[in-house]
C-alpha cells in the first residue's frame, strides 16, 4: 500500500511537471508551480525527489530512454544488413520528433546544448550506457566480420541522429515543405548508405 501510493506521488509530481516544461521550459517552473498543479505538498516533493534539480533530472532521463530507447529497438528488431539497421534508427528518431514534437523540443533538443545538461552530465552518461549497451553488444559481431565499419559508438550515434535532427529543425523553421514525415525515408535512407559505403571503404583497404 505505502509503496503504491510513494508510486502515485511520483506520478502526479512527474507529470505536472511535464506539463508545465511543455508549456514553458525546464527553467521557467518553480517548485511552486509543481506542487500546485500536482497537488502534492513541497514537503512530499523533497521526500521523493530531494529538490526541483531531481524532478528534472528524473523527467530528463525518462524522456531519454523513450526517445533513444525507439532508436535502438529500431535497431534491434531489424533483421537485414546492419548498415540498413543504423538506418532505421535514424527513422524511429523522426518518427518520436513527428509524433511527439513538444516533448522532443522541451525534454530532448533544449537540453541538448544547455547549461543543465553540463552540470549533470554523469546523469545522461548514465542514461546514455544502459540505453546503449544492448546496442553495442548487438554491434560486436558486425564489427568482427567486417559488416559494420570500426567507429565509436558516439561516432554512429552522431551519424545517425545528426541529420534526423537538423532535417527536424529545418523543417520546423519552414525551409522544407508538406508534413516532416515525408522526410523520413529520404534521411534513413541517407544514413544507410553512408554507413555502408565507410563499411565498404574499409572492406577495400582490408583487401589490399
Amino acid at each position: 500500500m505505502v509503496q503504491r501510493r510513494s508510486k502515485e506521488t511520483r506520478a502526479k509530481v512527474l507529470e505536472a511537471a511535464t506539463q508545465l516544461i511543455l508549456a514553458n521550459g525546464h527553467e521557467s517552473v518553480s517548485l511552486k508551480e509543481i506542487s500546485e498543479l500536482s497537488g502534492v505538498s513541497n514537503g512530499s516533493i523533497f521526500h521523493h525527489f530531494g529538490s526541483k534539480e531531481g524532478i528534472i533530472q528524473a523527467l530528463f532521463v525518462r524522456e531519454r530512454q523513450r526517445y533513444l530507447g525507439s532508436v535502438a529497438d529500431a535497431i534491434l528488431a531489424f533483421k537485414g544488413d546492419p548498415c540498413d539497421a543504423i538506418g532505421e534508427g535514424a527513422k524511429a528518431a523522426m518518427h518520436y520528433h513527428a509524433q511527439f514534437p513538444q516533448e522532443y523540443d522541451r525534454l530532448v533538443a533544449e537540453f541538448s546544448e544547455s547549461e543543465w545538461l553540463r552540470r549533470n552530465e554523469d546523469v545522461w552518461l548514465e542514461a546514455a550506457s544502459a540505453i546503449e549497451r544492448p546496442v553495442i553488444e548487438w554491434a560486436m559481431p558486425h564489427f568482427a566480420n567486417g559488416a559494420l565499419p570500426m567507429l565509436a559508438p558516439a561516432a554512429f550515434q552522431s551519424m545517425m541522429l545528426g541529420p534526423a535532427e537538423v532535417a527536424t529543425r529545418s523543417y520546423r523553421q519552414g525551409r522544407f515543405s508538406g508534413d516532416l514525415e515525408t522526410q523520413i525515408e529520404a534521411i534513413g535512407e541517407f544514413v544507410a548508405l553512408g554507413i555502408r559505403a565507410l563499411r565498404d571503404k574499409a572492406r577495400s583497404v582490408t583487401a589490399d
